[in-house]
């Protein structure tokens, strides 16, 4: 990959990449899945992008993006984002690790957990509590290469979905790193980086996970005709829906990418993800119905793909549930909705 400069995908040129913007990085994605096959490869090649297109190139100062954007774009490294922690995942409220300063270092100690690239990562971007301001935690990102003394890996997880894509997690014990290692502002991390994140990264992650359904949808037709499986009217409307499902996905996925490559602020990008996930997760429900109903026989390739999007879809439901919830709280009137939760 790093041979074919498909490392620095959404890395400027000047920086050695291919110069692409976040479409590119989308339709990179949806090929990869749509002819490699592989959910896990693409998550980790996708997590690379972000990191270097949005995290080092966009909060990064002059000496870190000369530092790191050139080793990112030819595959000489390769970082991590550490945020989640063991049992207490990523919400700012339990998170437990910090930083504190002594004299132009800043010293961290906690642990991180289900850390995409983790295993393999050369450096890793942690996120840290600096200071509290009235009742919240003010977060820092640092830049905390493998080999800093006080840091440890954990063992690689055993994980039965999204391979090889490998994920662990790292301890941090009086890990000191410069204070020139800070990416950012201080203090103001989770609301500049790790929230913009997440977001950007169920926005992308659309594009690779169209590229999974359209070949499962390749799949599935190889298997009816090779299977002579007979074609009646309930078993070409129910793949007339997944090509309609998955056709409407491909245009969401390039216009959510085209939106974030403008220069104007849209705030409905936010629904598109959710609105995404009940399609996906209707494509992947009626691609089961129908090879029941059908009494179709999976092959290994279509097993594992729909595995792993069945994980992608179905990851962070609650998540999804609450974001919308909040949506349906937005657009009443205030005082009608605090009568109503009275």
């Amino acid at each position: 990959m790093s041979q074919e400069k498909l490392l620095g995908v959404g890395i400027p040129q000047e920086y050695g990449g291919m110069g692409g913007n976040y479409l590119s990085i989308a339709v990179a994605g949806e090929a990869m899945v749509r002819r490699g096959h592989n959910m896990g490869l693409a998550l980790s090649w996708l997590m690379h992008e972000f990191i270097s297109r949005f995290v080092i190139l966009k909060f990064g100062d002059s000496r870190q993006k000369n530092k790191y954007l050139p080793k990112f774009a030819n595959g000489q490294l390769i970082a991590s984002f550490a945020i989640s922690e063991p049992e207490r995942g990523a919400h700012p409220k339990y998170l437990k690790t910090v930083a504190h300063e002594e004299g132009n270092s800043h010293v961290l100690s906690g642990e991180k957990y289900y850390l995409t690239n983790g295993p393999i990562a050369d450096l890793f971007l942690v996120a840290a509590i600096t200071g509290v301001k009235g009742s919240r935690k003010q977060f820092t990102v640092f830049i905390v290469p493998k080999g800093t003394a006080g840091l440890s890996l954990t063992e690689p997880m055993k994980l039965s979905f999204l391979r090889p894509s490998p994920h662990g997690g790292i301890v941090l014990r009086d890990c000191a790193v410069p204070s020139a290692n800070i990416l950012g502002k201080k203090g103001s991390a989770y609301a500049d980086i790790i929230v913009p994140f997440g977001e950007l990264e169920s926005i992308l992650s659309m594009g690779p996970v169209v590229g999974g359904m359209e070949e499962e949808l390749e799949l599935l037709v190889n298997a009816i005709r090779e299977q002579r499986i007979r074609a009646d009217d309930e078993l070409k409307n129910g793949l007339g829906e997944l090509k309609s499902l998955a056709d409407t996905l491909d245009i969401m996925a390039y216009e959510a990418a085209n939106m974030l490559d403008s220069d104007t602020t849209h705030p409905e990008l936010h629904s598109v993800p959710l609105c995404f996930r009940n399609m996906a997760m209707r494509f992947q429900s009626q691609l089961d119905v129908i090879m029941s109903q059908a009494s179709i026989k999976s092959d290994v390739e279509l097993s594992l793909l729909a595995n792993d999007l069945n994980y992608l879809v179905n990851m962070g439901k609650n998540t999804v549930v609450i974001k919308q919830r909040k949506l349906g709280e937005s657009l009443l009137p205030e005082k009608a909705y605090n009568d109503e939760s009275a």
